[in-house]
């Protein structure tokens, strides 16, 4: 009778890691650690080949060998169920002594009973998963699994000497990983770098169904190619930035987990790209165009402090893996091929004419950064304010309160020149990068025309954005300086210059004030000072039935400081002067503004007094500091429109 054997290698990377870990400071010896690390599942390999006299240098799925991989094997014996048994357990017990106890072999033996070899596979999978296989193992090895005698193994270190390798291409101390500026002390090597993790999604899904076992070999022996230290190190080596930068702990089956140095993350996420592009193209061009088969990847990065346990980064990194797996196979499972989690902020890389006016890609964010480094370098903002900005939305707690400093900061300063002039508005486009992350989702709300702002996004979204980037725009963790497009963080070349000026119009100028007026509510207090009607667009003072419905802004014509000044005598307890300084400003300068003036408000002072003397807290003064100041750069910015419209107009009549 032939039997089926299948013996899985798991917890290959909890021992790499735990060498890795003990040889931290030893240079000589992370480096063969590292060189050996692809080495250790096929050292292993070798002695299941010996103990099973098995056919040597053959390749997967010809003679005996089923399914030929690192970390799992499938093959056929001759050997009774119980000679096949015993081997297993002794086996077991060589690698659980050799490996210090952190090689776990999952095994099983099964009669071949006319199956195919793809039936197989999935009976070979599906014992594998049983928790009676693993309890059988266990029980098989008790002996040894629950002695108290310290193990004693020859091998030590052995498998980690003379692996040479002549190639200077990743690093082998990992005090190299950290970037140290100008005021760093130079014989300190604790410092910040990049763990990264990166998992194929869906893999086993994939593989279960399968139904051709040419096909079930085919990518097996790709992804065994592809995912491998010796194909990374290839595109490490073909790009300059990465060189010597990187630290690989473990490159095989699905798994690529890796540290760098932050300046190089970027490009190697690039290199993660490459590999499952490259992978995809393979397995079209086999299956002839007809795509059946299309992999995606997942990454994590994380930002930790050198010196620190891979056991500690591997957790932190396994927490942003997740969430992009999640995100990815929830919202983006069909448009995209890497999904990228760094720092609790999700960036994709979306497939071929897929993605386009998505915020989040991950190319697009790279392209930000470079130019927020400039804006930064021309003066535009400087990082200690963004970093201000971001300190004081984490102090705050209260999401309203967020969302008001966010106005606050980001409300533009808009002057002169027309829109169009992005140089000149450079620090408006600057505000409205990061206004826009507040923005509500598309049809969020199925029963409303406008987009609003969403103040939970602040700690959702901008607050994290805000942490990666000032992170960025420290010197020594910049991007490398390259030629590019430099265009003050518009997002997009597709989109028209029209189109783009019409969202800057919305987002600095009119969600802000609209935003205001939708959580004061109907019927306040801020309705006596601003307020928004819908009106006609009459052409030459005439009513017509064709004029356009227009949106007015009015404001009963106070000044800012007015405001301000209610602020601090509420603070200072003295609510009563409110009253008299409203009542005395109304008197003395609104009485001369004329009452035809549309965009004018009447100041109902009885009804003041009345809410006034009903309403506790300042939160409405901020309301109207905020609504005034956005009216004003409203104001001036469609006063800018109209000259330039009647410019336009005089134009084309000479012409």
């Amino acid at each position: 009778m032939i039997n089926i054997v299948v013996i899985a290698i798991e917890k290959v990377q909890k021992y790499i890691f735990q060498k890795i870990d003990q040889s931290q400071t030893d240079e000589k010896t992370l480096k063969n650690i590292i060189l050996s690390s692809s080495y250790v599942a096929t050292d292993i390999l070798e002695e299941i080949e010996n103990k099973f006299e098995l056919e040597k240098d053959i390749p997967m799925g010809e003679g005996n060998k089923i399914l030929w991989i690192s970390g799992k094997v499938v093959f056929c014996s001759n050997l009774s169920k119980k000679e096949l048994q015993n081997r297993l357990k002794e086996l077991y017990q060589k690698i659980y002594t050799d490996y210090e106890g952190n090689i776990f072999l999952n095994y099983a033996v099964f009669p071949m009973n006319k199956m195919d070899k793809i039936a197989i596979l999935k009976k070979a999978d599906q014992l594998l998963k049983a928790n009676e296989t693993k309890a059988q193992v266990i029980k098989d090895n008790s002996e040894l699994l629950f002695r108290f005698k310290e193990l004693e193994t020859e091998m030590g270190n052995k498998e980690f000497e003379n692996i040479e390798s002549k190639d200077d291409i990743f690093l082998t101390n990992m005090d190299d990983l950290v970037v140290l500026d100008e005021k760093h002390e130079t014989d300190s090597s604790d410092g910040k770098i990049a763990i990264v993790k990166a998992d194929i999604n869906n893999l086993g899904k994939i593989m279960k169904e399968i139904s051709n076992y040419e096909e079930y070999l085919q990518l097996s022996r790709l992804l065994a190619d592809k995912i491998s230290l010796n194909n990374f190190k290839e595109k490490v080596a073909n790009n300059e930035i990465l060189k010597n930068k990187i630290v690989p702990f473990y490159i095989a089956g699905d798994d690529i987990f890796y540290a760098i140095r932050i300046d190089a993350m970027f490009d190697s996420i690039r290199i993660l790209h490459e590999m499952i592009e490259e992978i995809n193209q393979i397995i079209k061009e086999k299956q002839n165009g007809e795509n059946i088969v299309e992999l995606s990847v997942a990454v994590g990065v994380v930002f930790v402090n050198n010196h620190q346990p891979i056991r500690y980064y591997r957790q932190l990194v396994e927490k942003e893996l997740s969430e992009a797996k999640k995100k990815m196979k929830t919202e983006k499972a069909f448009n995209s091929v890497v999904g990228i989690c760094i720092a609790n902020n999700l960036f994709y890389i979306y497939k071929e004419n897929l993605g386009f006016g998505e915020n989040d890609g991950f190319y697009r964010f790279y392209k930000e950064i470079r130019d927020l480094q400039k804006m930064m370098n021309e003066g535009v903002f400087t990082r200690t304010a963004l970093h201000n900005f971001l300190i004081y939305l984490e102090t705050e707690k209260d999401e309203k309160k967020q969302m008001l400093y966010a106005l606050y900061f980001l409300k533009p300063n808009f002057r002169t020149g027309e829109i169009s002039n992005i140089k000149e508005n450079a620090e408006l486009y600057f505000k409205y990068y990061w206004l826009s992350h507040l923005l509500e989702k598309k049809k969020e709300k199925q029963d409303q025309n406008e987009r609003y702002f969403a103040p939970e996004k602040i700690n959702e979204i901008l607050i994290p954005k805000l942490k990666l980037t000032l992170l960025f725009l420290k010197e020594q963790y910049s991007v490398p300086a390259e030629e590019w497009n430099y265009q003050y963080i518009i997002s997009s070349k597709k989109i028209s210059k029209k189109d783009q000026e019409k969202r800057i119009r919305s987002i600095m100028f009119h969600k802000p004030i609209n935003y205001i007026l939708k959580i004061a509510e109907e019927d306040s207090i801020e309705e006596i000072f601003f307020k928004k009607e819908n009106g006609k667009n009459k052409e030459n003072g005439k009513n017509k039935e064709n004029d356009k419905n227009i949106v007015l802004y009015k404001s009963a014509g106070f000044d800012s400081s007015i405001f301000f000044r209610a602020k601090r005598l509420m603070e200072m307890k003295k609510s009563k002067q409110v009253i008299t300084i409203f009542s005395k400003y109304n008197s003395s300068k609104n009485s001369e503004i004329q009452e035809t003036n549309v965009h004018r408000l009447s100041f109902n002072e009885a009804k003041f007094i009345e809410k006034f003397n009903k309403i506790s807290g300042t939160e409405w003064l901020d309301h109207l500091i905020l609504l005034h100041q956005y009216n004003q750069q409203r104001i001036i910015f469609k006063t800018v429109e109209k000259i330039k419209k009647s410019k336009t107009k005089e134009n084309n009549q000479k012409d």
